[in-house]
Order: structure tokens, then sequence, then C-alpha cells
């Protein structure tokens, strides 16, 4: 089983309009350097990490998680996301923990879902 930068039990299922399909595609496949389902059904997006998937059922009135965290994605370098988000003018919050590995970025989806990006440690060949 190969190693996978969603962070889950199972899988992730989140909502969102599908005014912004386009920003979803950017940021989970660009951003987040997840794999697009290019098998997705009509209504819905999928992407996958490893085993894991991150499906985004399209709606007319999504339910969106703005405050708790929907999903932790481990990417290749946060130096990176930031100059993507920066470019884009997607605000976003960093943090750290106790020690200097231990770095992440705060984001909400281009749906509004807040999302935590996680550097891995050490870097990681994908």
């Amino acid at each position: 089983m190969g190693w996978s930068r969603i962070r889950a039990i199972d899988r992730v299922r989140l909502e969102a309009s599908p005014e912004v399909v386009d920003g979803l595609r950017w940021f989970y496949g660009e951003v987040a350097g997840l794999e697009a389902d290019l098998a997705s059904s009509p209504g819905r997006l999928c992407f996958k990490s490893g085993r894991i998937e991150l499906t985004i059922n399209l709606v007319d009135r999504p339910k969106i998680e703005r405050i708790a965290r929907v999903a932790t994605i481990s990417v290749r370098s946060l130096a990176e996301v930031g100059e993507m988000l920066d470019e884009a003018g997607v605000p976003y919050d960093r943090s750290r923990g106790l020690s200097y590995t231990d770095r992440r970025i705060w984001v909400h989806d281009p749906a509004g879902n807040r999302v935590e990006l996680k550097q891995e440690w050490p870097v990681v060949s994908l």
C-alpha cells in the first residue's frame, strides 16, 4: 500500500456549490497535490491519495465547515503552497508546533471549508 497524503480514518466527504468546481480542482489538485479521479460521477468531485478519497458533493445549499478542520493533507513544501496561495490572493494562516518540523498552513478551500496543510518531515518523494 502506498503512502497517503490525506490523513483520515477512511475517507473525507465535503459539500460545495457547483460554482466553485474550477477552484476546487485547482486547490485540491494543484495546491494540495492530490490525484483527481477522472471517473467522478456528475455532481461530484473526487480526489485520491493512496486508498483514501476526498469526495466533494456538488449541491445547491452546501453544508460548509468554516471553523473546524475538515481534512489534514500532507504537502511536499509549505513554501511552495504559500507561494501558490499568495499568487492567487488566497488568505491563510501559518502555525508551528513545538518543533521546527511541525509546520502547517490553515486555509479555507474555494467552497469555504477549513483545511489544514501539513509539511511532511522528512520530505517524502512522491
